[in-house]
């Protein structure tokens, strides 16, 4: 556990186990784990002493590397299976740049959508991250110029950039709320402007997401995203997944 370097999805019953305190006295043993938990600067969402030994929860770094150091790291080595760039959360950028609509005409749920069905790929698999305000190519473009794009935004700022996102997670997926908690959102100040370094981490559930013409499974093959049909279902995942 001290090598966390995505959110990991567990129970405090596993974590027990893990270090072997399963003859110990519970509650002695929950004392150890959260002192464990704390010097290694790992949070775990719910936190111990709410809900019961077996409910799932999150285990994360409070604090990390520098996340711009670890931002030109990926920019360094661009996309592949574990490491996906967007321009944009909200904005169709083509239809702003090459088309040349003014920036309040160019909101766009599809490029909302191509950003869960990232995060939705990586849930399914084992983690990814998503970098937001990245071109293709790997230069940064910034995310400032669709903060004022953000519904009910008034700071126009990343905070309100990062609760719509949540936001759409929480109401995209099915267990959305228990979802979100398995990304990590962190800010990039890059010189070029900033950048969303989204961390996900892998879930034993399958996540699914919620769209108009029915219920939607993503996965990562290569450095695609893909939807995969009950047909293929077995293919691309283990029994040991349960659907919700």
């Amino acid at each position: 556990m001290a090598a966390l370097s995505r959110p990991s999805q567990t129970t405090l019953t596993a974590l027990i186990a893990e270090y072997g305190w399963i003859a110990k006295d519970i509650l002695e043993a929950l004392n150890d784990l959260n002192s464990i938990l704390k010097a290694w600067d790992i949070e775990c969402v719910p936190p111990i002493g709410e809900y019961g030994l077996d409910d799932v929860r999150i285990v994360r770094r409070a604090t990390n590397v520098d996340p711009l150091e670890l931002t030109v790291a990926d920019l360094a080595r661009g996309e592949g299976a574990g490491l996906e760039f967007k321009e944009s959360l909200v904005l169709d950028v083509k239809k702003h740049v090459l088309g040349k609509q003014p920036i309040e005409r160019c909101f766009s749920n599809e490029v909302i959508n191509a950003c869960l069905k990232t995060v939705a790929a990586y849930l399914n698999g084992t983690g990814g991250t998503l970098l937001v305000g990245v071109a293709d190519d790997g230069s940064v473009v910034g995310l400032e110029r669709e903060f004022a794009l953000i519904p009910g935004s008034n700071k126009r700022d990343f905070d309100e950039w990062e609760l719509f996102f949540r936001s759409m997670i929480e109401k995209s997926f099915h267990n959305g709320r228990s979802i979100s908690a398995s990304v990590q959102i962190n800010r990039v100040n890059h010189e070029q402007g900033i950048v969303a370094r989204v961390v996900t981490g892998p879930r034993r559930e399958l996540c699914v997401m919620k769209a108009s013409d029915g219920d939607k499974l993503f996965v990562r093959t290569g450095n695609r995203t893909l939807s995969v049909s009950l047909a293929d279902f077995e293919q691309f995942f283990s029994v040991e997944k349960k659907y919700l």
